[in-house]
């Protein structure tokens, strides 16, 4: 009996120790769990940040990126812009060359480019990329922008010089569209001309346009040269003193017409 009574004491001292022992695992779990939450803590906050510091730079770096794919895409299209709009600009300005066509039936318009001037001041001419391989001949009338430019003075094979219509050496035989009278035409300076023999009964008057008068071998006629800007005479004087005002600026010049005779042209079939 005694024996029985132990073994159940036994029996529930271990029960007992057991719950005492359980309760205190749980305790000790309970209560290095409380210790350790704020290092876990701590710990996952400073990796979540660290993540979002890796991906925020990696967005950055990715922007950065696009930006410069972007403004590449960018300087590529305003590069594309200049150039339409320089191929506009030479179209519209060949097209004003090219009014003149249908007016002078006996010529040959072949359109040119300014590509060099005159070296010294002596002279005044420019140089343009027609030679004789397009037909080119000394003494072709060249015009710009449906105003004399000046002729052609010396022919290379791929090249020629123009003598410009301001230099004091060009002349030609002109009228007055107006009156209708004779003149004839000398180069002075860059902004204007000048009649020369102008006789004092002559009807010259300021504002007529100045053109060419077709007398002239291989120069049509019609082509504006300039404006009558001012007139004076000094009784005694055999001539009147007129300035005309040219139209054009050589230095401003990019594209040129060269008149060829048609018989010119015919001849060098």
């Amino acid at each position: 009996m005694r024996k029985k009574f132990a073994l159940i004491g036994l029996v529930i001292i271990l029960i007992i120790g057991g719950g005492l022992l359980v309760v205190r695992t749980e305790f000790v779990k309970g209560l290095a769990l409380d210790i350790s939450y704020p290092f876990m803590y701590t710990f996952d906050k400073i990796t979540g940040f660290l993540d979002y510091i890796s991906q925020m730079v990696s967005s950055k770096t990715e922007l950065i990126q696009e930006n410069n794919q972007l403004q590449k895409k960018i300087e590529l299209l305003k590069a594309q812009i200049i150039y339409l709009k320089r191929l506009e600009d030479e179209n519209a300005k060949l097209k004003k060359q090219l009014n003149v066509v249908d007016r002078y039936p006996d010529f040959k318009l072949i359109t040119g480019r300014t590509i060099g001037y005159s070296p010294d001041n002596w002279s005044e001419y420019v140089i343009i990329n027609l030679g004789k391989k397009d037909g080119i001949k000394e003494g072709n009338i060249v015009v710009s922008n449906g105003y004399l430019f000046g002729q052609v003075y010396q022919v290379g094979e791929f090249s020629s010089s123009i003598i410009l219509i301001s230099d004091k050496n060009f002349r030609v035989s002109a009228r007055c569209k107006k009156t209708g009278e004779f003149v004839l035409f000398q180069g002075k300076n860059e902004k204007e001309g000048q009649l020369i023999f102008v006789k004092p009964e002559q009807d010259i008057r300021i504002g007529d346009i100045v053109e060419t008068s077709g007398i002239e071998n291989k120069i049509p006629e019609g082509i504006p040269i300039g404006e009558i800007s001012s007139i004076s005479y000094e009784e005694g004087n055999f001539y009147k003193n007129v300035k005309v005002s040219l139209k054009i600026n050589p230095f401003k010049t990019e594209y040129v017409v060269v008149f060829i005779p048609v018989l010119q042209d015919e001849a060098k079939k």
